[in-house]
């Protein structure tokens, strides 16, 4: 079946496709990074406000986000290495205050570029305590770049996601889209450990013939203007390519469901 798409404008595009199709049920897709934070509400605001008045897909598709990590990010149990770069981060972006500053300078200089087996165990606590203290400031910096992006390329406020929403399981869930291959990995870990089938997984940027958006925590407005930029350029072959799959993957269980 042909999807034809129809655009008036950037606020006001639309999906018509040939035919309808009666009874439609109602698919979760769902962007995943490593902390709900950029990446991923990214493209959830993006998708969500571009199709949010399509007709004639053969599904109601509603777009949202996860992160694979963000329980381990909330219980300060990640990595030191990507507490590090948390911690420089901050720096960077000055959220460190006071006697802590002199502190997260020395972690930075002794332990960055380190690997985690490098890193003594009296250090690790003194690089959690520096990183449960300064997250949330640098995932808040990082959250209002991501939403002045967003606002600045026309999506309403009312579409602009939360952040560090954990990547859970649910039952319309019908394709995972991450936006790199380590993410990958850990969301198919993720249905191993429920023993539970999986939804169509599929790298975002395979899905659009593009290279994976990658991680950058100190890139500010320029970065949260390029991860705009990388969904909107994206968006229209997006959606035909996961209209395809969701409609591949119903159509297999259809036919499992006869035999």
């Amino acid at each position: 079946m042909t999807i034809m798409i129809k655009r008036k404008s950037d606020s006001n595009t639309f999906i018509n496709q040939i035919g309808l199709i009666q009874n439609m049920k109602t698919y979760i897709v769902r962007a995943v990074d490593s902390g709900n934070i950029q990446r991923s509400p990214t493209f959830q605001a993006v998708f969500s406000y571009t199709f949010s008045k399509s007709t004639g897909l053969p599904f109601k598709i509603i777009f949202d986000s996860g992160g694979i990590d963000v329980d381990k990010i909330l219980a300060n149990s990640t990595p030191a290495t990507k507490k590090l770069s948390i911690i420089d981060a901050g720096l960077y972006y000055n959220v460190i205050d006071g006697m802590n500053k002199p502190v997260a300078s020395d972690l930075i200089k002794l332990w960055h570029g380190k690997s985690d087996e490098e890193i003594p165990e009296k250090e690790k606590m003194i690089i959690t305590k520096a990183y449960s203290e300064v997250k949330t400031k640098v995932h808040t910096v990082q959250m209002n770049y991501r939403n002045a992006a967003l606002v600045e390329a026309g999506i309403p406020k009312n579409f602009l996601p939360d952040m560090r929403v954990p990547f859970r399981y649910e039952k319309n869930l019908r394709l995972i889209l991450p936006v790199e291959k380590s993410v990958t990995k850990k969301v198919e870990d993720y249905y191993k450990n429920l023993q539970v089938q999986a939804p169509v997984i599929k790298l975002y940027g395979d899905l659009v013939s593009v290279e994976p958006l990658k991680d950058e925590l100190k890139g500010g407005i320029e970065t949260a203007r390029k991860q705009v930029k990388y969904f909107m350029d994206t968006r229209y072959e997006a959606i035909k390519e996961i209209v395809k799959l969701l409609k591949n993957r119903n159509n297999a269980q259809q036919s499992e469901s006869v035999f």
